[in-house]
């Protein structure tokens, strides 16, 4: 190539990059990448209340959330409602439960959507190695304990729990214990029956034959779990 045709074809070369927008200027302009949709914000769905004067066994006479019917599971019947005038009562007690135990609460109109941003708060303090596990009922009755626990034995702290972060197990409502060896991989949480908690431990107290359970000795320390404030935060879905 001689030396005009070299020269000629860099001014070729430098007169289409110095062109306005240069040959980039003739290819449309790539639409900026839209932002990600951020889920709703959840709402209040229920809050575990109760109104008792005395200590009593956790049952459906003593529950006040409004239009929430309770469930037991595992050793669910020996937990215990106690009173007081501290800040942190009412609140629910497991020491007596002689197996794995818990409760949820169900909504009698609608399923619970927790999906998204939904999930639990709660307020709790226990004893030993014990947590506080979140406890579903899907809307085919499958039950499942998720891997999140959480609780402190230095004194009552508030907790909050995402579903959107949690592994689920089956359980076995009587006994209380987990079934398979793996993970239930997308549970469907855009239907879900009822939420509460479960302690897969039992506790730490001792029954008397023939005692009522509300009468029986407090459990020595080393195994319980006790819980203020349970809070659901998600979507109503109609039944």
């Amino acid at each position: 190539m001689g030396r005009k045709q070299m020269a000629f074809g860099a001014m070729v070369v430098l007169a289409t990059s110095m062109a306005p927008g240069g040959l980039r200027a003739q290819a449309p302009a790539a639409p900026p990448h839209p932002a990600a949709a951020r889920p709703a914000p959840p709402q209040l769905l229920f809050a575990m209340t109760f109104e008792n004067t005395e200590r009593l066994p956790l049952s459906q006479s003593v529950v006040t959330a409004p239009n929430a019917d309770l469930h037991l599971y595992g050793d669910g019947q020996d937990i215990l409602i106690s009173v007081g005038k501290g800040p942190y009562n009412p609140h629910t007690f497991d020491g007596l439960c002689e197996r794995p135990c818990g409760f949820t609460l169900s909504d009698r109109t609608h399923y619970f959507d927790l999906r998204g941003m939904a999930n639990v708060k709660f307020t709790a303090i226990t004893s030993g190695f014990h947590r506080v596990r979140p406890l579903i009922k899907l809307a085919d009755g499958t039950l499942l304990v998720g891997d999140q626990a959480e609780g402190s034995t230095a004194d009552w702290h508030p907790y909050e729990i995402s579903f959107s972060e949690v592994r689920w197990l089956k359980l076995d409502p009587q006994r209380g214990v987990t079934l398979g060896d793996s993970w239930v991989e997308k549970p469907d949480l855009s239907k879900v029956e009822e939420v509460g908690y479960f302690d897969m431990m039992p506790g730490s107290g001792v029954h008397v034959s023939g005692m009522p359970l509300e009468k029986m000795p407090p459990p020595p320390p080393g195994a319980w779990i006790a819980v203020s404030s349970f809070a659901l935060w998600g979507r109503l879905v109609p039944r």
